[in-house]
Parts: C-alpha cells; structure tokens; sequence
C-alpha cells in the first residue's frame, strides 16, 4: 500500500510540474533572467534613453517565415527568429506605448511578400520552385521616412540590438550630424587600380558606411581655407602634410568650438606608395607618417615622429612570416578593457571589448601646456619604445622579440584634449601660395573662445579592414562581421563630439574573443625559455663559426688545413651541446602543450561535473534534513 501511495505522489508531482511549466510558458512568455557576464540579454541605458526620447510613434513590421523553415533543416534559424521576436517585445515593453509590433509569416507568392518586397527587405531561396524565405524589420513613422533590416544575419547576432536600436534612432531623428572628412588615405577606394582599370570599382573602407549609417558625410580637400560652422565634428584621417591654409583652418576651426576627431601616425601602412620599377627601395623609405605639427603644439600635444609602441601583453599573436607558425607582433596591439588599457571613464572606451592597432605612434602632454590632456588608450608598463625603422621595411617579429626590454611605463596612444588653447597662428593666416595678402591677423582668434574638446589617435592603420572587420557578400548585401570594436570606437567617438552618447553603449555589449589568460602566460613563458635557448644556440655557432673562419684564414696558398685533436674535441662537444639543446628545445614544446592541454582537461571537467555536483549536495542536503524531520 505505502508503494502505491509513493508511486501516486511521483506521479501527481511529474503532473503537477507539467501543469506549472505548461503555465509558465503561457503566461510568462517574455520573463527571462539574464545570468551572462555582460548582460547580454537584458536592454542596456542606451536603448532605454532612445526609446524615452520618442516623440512620435513608431510602427514595427517584424518578417519571418516560420512555416516554410519548420518544414525545412533549419531549426538554429527558427531559434535565432525566437530571440529576436523576445527582443522587439521587450523594445515595444519599454517604450511607454510609443512602439507597436506586427508579426508576419509571409507565404510564398502571397501579399504579404508583397509589400515584404515593397519595403526592401531580402529574400533567400529555399528550394528549387523559387520559394523564398524572409527575416527582416521594416519600421515606419509618422513621416514618409521608412528603415529596414533586409535580413538578421546569424552571425552579427551580439550587434543585434545595437541594430535594432539604431534603426528606431534614425527613424526618430531623421537630420543627421555632419562629418567632415579629411584624408591622405584611399578611404574611397584605390583610385590607382581604377586608373588601371576603369572598369574595376574602388573598394571603398568599411568605416565609411558606419559613418554613413549615422552622420551625414562631407569630404573636404587639401586646401581648405575655411571648416564650415555646420560641421559638427571634423574628422581628420593621416593629414599628411596639409597645406598651411588648412591647417589654419582646422585651428580656428578648433578654437572657434568646433569639435575634432584626428587619425594620424608615425608609420602608416595603409599609405599607397607608387612603386618604382628602377628603385624597388623608393616606397620602403618613402615617408608614411602624419602629424598636425604646429597644430598639436598649440594644443599641448607632442607626437614622438620616430618612435612606434611596442608592448609585449598585449602583442598580437599572427603567422610567423618567416615561418615556424605563429609568434606575438610587439608592434601590432590588441587592447582589452579587463587589461586596464582603455579608460573606463569616457564615453568612447568605456564599454569597448577589444581594439586592434597597428604601428601606433606615442603621445605625450608637452611641458607648460594649459590644456588637459587624458589618456584614452595606454599599453602596459612591459612595453616599449622602437624606432621606426626597425619595422619600416618589413616585419620582424622574432627579432623585435629577441631585443625587447621592458621600459617599465604605460604608453599613450590615444588621448582627449580638453581646456583653454592658444592659436598655432597668432600672426593670422599664413601667406597664401598666390603671393596674395594675408588675411588680417585682427580676424583671426588668437585663443579659444571656451575650452576645446578634440580626440587625437596615433593610430590610422586601425581604421583598415584587416584590423577589425571581415566583409561579405550575402543575398547581394554587403556583411560586416566585427572582429573587433575599431568602428565602433570611432563611431562612440563621433556620437560624444557630436553631442549624443545613446547608441555608445550598445555597439559592444559582448567580447568577440573570450581569451584564456591562464593559457597566454603558459605559452608566454614557454616561449621565453624557448627564446633564450634558441640564443644560447645561435652563440655557440657563432663562436664555432668563428674559430673555423680563423683556422681557414691561417692556411697559406694550397696547404690543406690540417685540425687539431684539441680543434675536433671541441667541435665534438659543441655537436653534443647542440644535440642536447634540441632536445631541451622539443621538451619545452611538449611541456607547453601538456600544460595547456592539462589546464584544457581540467577546464572540461569542471564544466561536466561543477553543476551536476552541486544538484547532488543539495538533494543530499535537502534528504538529510527531511529524515531528521522525520
């Protein structure tokens, strides 16, 4: 009897879990608890302050063929449609009304593809008979102004709603801020290969349709006499040696309260040089750097020309050109926030993942400066300062490696300028190049009327693709796939010079790399003693080499040269050394992949057995304490 009566209470409790689970789904379909690191899932300040900024209603149109892809192997997708319908749910919760949400299903050949069509949105092909299905978001206003999302790609998923949110900003404020651009650089697109081949299209940077995306964007040529007030932000990329009058203009530009954000370099690697058959040395020693000179004095900033930032935490690890597989670049820089290499107090780092940069250069407060310079961007204190020329004609991993030492201080290389600031031009214009009089130094200003605000980088070669996105082609659309948050830097940057700082704290919720730090020290370490032996070898050979040299200068006409016993016995013993170096080289490498692969197990099973271990005290606990009871 007593069994039967436990098999019934088993079975009314596997009953009544049913009934609540079936309840819970029912009635708590949006009720969700976000337990990630970074709050993945759970609507940030930024998105919140753009939809309380609403002023008119906003109607969204959410696309998805649920249907056709149920019947098809595509069931990652249909999860993927799942999250984010919760998060337009969860955008129209917080809206106060101001949001409205329309789910379609659109059927093949049916009305509703139709107008799917109508708004732009992209459709990809399911089967031969020319279905197609759609997973898009079209919004629209009170206005005739329209925005989309063609298609939610899968993998720019952790962008998910940064996009969502960015669409509802651009609806709701349809006059965008004004970037003026200025650069050396083939942003545009390599002019050169369409000389070449005026059928070929210029493939233009990326960070240029980010811009595009928010701000209304105006390219000004070397030669600018004057920044127009309705530039809200001007963006200067490599200035390379820009004419005086330019120069005078970004600076009363600047003092006049315009706001400035300045891209330049020491190195850059992304200046298109034009080769020289004749003088193959022509482009290697051609002069790739950019500074705003007399400017940068003006406003208490010092640009060291020969000097590049070399920094052993936080070096890139890439392949070996040499081969050997993979070694760290110390010139090339990758920085994250748990590093402590941005600043966690401004707006434009605070919440950044990962930076890439590239032969950065350093900056420096100069002595006597009246503004305020802060730092935006450090290295570590294990870093160091290079010349130039040592990665000017080429890299050099394994030798930059071999000759670090550690200067034992943080790096600048990027910084916000802020305070009061005196003209670079107190005598007015400069003489234009016509021979013309110059403009009265009466008209000009000779200090700011308030305290400037500009943003300086000693880095342009971080706004390159290769640094921080991968583009591709999907459904004819072009696809950036983030591999770090260059753009979004800029981007943050632009925002809070421009006067608006919503959208900074959406652009990268999440990492794209969760690095195993216990596993870069290991291999760190390895890779010392490997280094270290690896010199002790190449000592001994020299040594070798050298007595062999002088043996071999000895010898007179044709006498053969004729070796010591004492000569051989030391040829003999450094052949030893040499094997038993070897062999200390081969058992640091398997010592360095059982450590890893040691750590790897452990990390495993922690994983497999951390969880359903404490299922296990808990049910003991709780069954020990139900028999005491009893």
């Amino acid at each position: 009897m007593k069994k039967l009566l436990s098999l019934g209470g088993l079975a009314l409790v596997l009953v009544l879990f049913l009934v609540a689970n079936i309840l819970f789904n029912a009635l708590f379909t949006s009720t969700r608890f976000d337990l990630t690191e970074n709050k993945l899932y759970t609507l940030s300040p930024g998105a919140k302050g753009v939809l309380q900024k609403l002023n008119d209603p906003v109607k969204l149109k959410f696309y998805f063929s649920r249907k056709l892809l149920s019947e098809s192997d595509a069931a990652p997708l249909i999860g993927y449609g799942d999250r984010v319908r919760e998060l337009l749910e969860e955008f129209v919760a917080s809206s106060s009304g101001k949001l409205s949400l329309e789910v379609f299903d659109p059927e093949p050949f049916s009305e509703e593809e139709d107008r799917a069509v109508g708004f732009g949105l992209q459709g990809a092909p399911i089967s031969a008979s020319g279905e197609k299905i759609y997973f898009g978001l079209a919004a629209t206003g009170t206005t005739d102004k329209e925005e989309t999302i063609p298609f939610f790609d899968q993998r720019k998923e952790e962008s998910l709603e940064y996009d969502v949110t960015k669409l509802v900003y651009n609806l709701s404020n349809p006059k965008k801020k004004v970037v003026g651009l200025i650069t050396k650089l083939p942003l545009e697109g390599d002019m050169m290969a369409r000389m070449r081949n005026p059928r070929a299209a210029p493939e233009e940077w990326a960070i240029l349709e980010q811009i595009r995306s928010q701000f209304e964007l105006r390219t000004l040529n070397d030669g600018v006499e004057t920044i127009e007030p309705e530039i809200d932000v001007l963006l200067l990329v490599h200035p390379q040696q820009l004419a005086q009058e330019t120069l005078y203009a970004v600076d009363q530009y600047v003092l006049g309260g315009g706001k400035a954000l300045v891209f330049v370099d020491p190195h850059c690697e992304a200046q298109q040089v034009p080769s020289d058959p004749n003088n193959q040395l022509q482009a290697m020693m051609a002069d790739k750097s950019s500074s705003l000179g007399a400017v940068f004095d003006a406003w208490g900033l010092e640009l060291k020309a020969d000097d590049i930032a070399a920094d052993r935490d936080n070096a890139l690890r890439l392949q070996d050109p040499n081969g050997g597989g993979q070694v760290d670049y110390l010139q090339y820089l990758g920085f994250g926030k748990d590093k402590g290499s941005l600043s966690t107090t401004d707006f434009t780092t605070s919440q950044l993942g990962l930076l890439r940069l590239g032969t950065a250069g350093i900056l420096s407060k100069k002595d006597g400066a009246s503004t305020e310079v802060t730092p935006l961007i450090e290295t570590s204190k294990n870093s160091q300062r290079i010349a130039k020329s040592q990665v000017q004609f080429g890299p050099n991993p394994t030798g930059l490696l071999q000759s670090f030492k550690s200067g034992d201080e943080k790096l600048m290389l990027a910084a916000r300028i802020t305070g009061g600031a005196k003209s670079a031009f107190p005598n007015g214009s400069p003489k234009p190049n016509d021979g013309a009089a110059p403009e009265s130094s009466a008209a000009s200003l000779k200090e700011s009327k308030g305290p400037i605000n500009v943003i300086v980088v000693a880095d342009a070669d971080m706004l390159e693709n290769r640094f921080w996105v991968n583009v591709q082609n999907f459904l004819g659309q072009k696809i950036m796939i983030k591999s770090a948050d260059n753009g979004d830097f800029l981007l943050n940057a632009l925002d809070n010079l421009s006067g608006s700082n919503d959208l900074i704290s959406l652009r990268s919720r999440g990492k794209y790399q969760r690095p195993f730090d216990r596993v870069a020290e290991i291999r760190k370490e390895a890779e010392t003693r490997l280094r270290q032996r690896e010199q002790e070898l190449e000592a001994k050979l020299s040594d070798a080499e050298k007595k062999i040299n002088e043996l071999q200068r000895g010898k007179e006409g044709s006498q053969e040269l004729v070796v010591s016993e004492d000569v051989l016995n030391e040829i003999k013993k450094f052949r030893e050394e040499q094997v038993k170096t070897r062999q200390d080289l081969r058992k640091v490498k398997f010592d360095l992949l059982k450590d890893v692969k040691g750590l790897g197990t452990s990390v495993t099973l922690l994983n497999l057995l951390a969880v359903p271990g404490i299922v296990l005290l808990f049910s003991i606990a709780f069954l020990g304490r139900k028999k005491n009871q009893r």
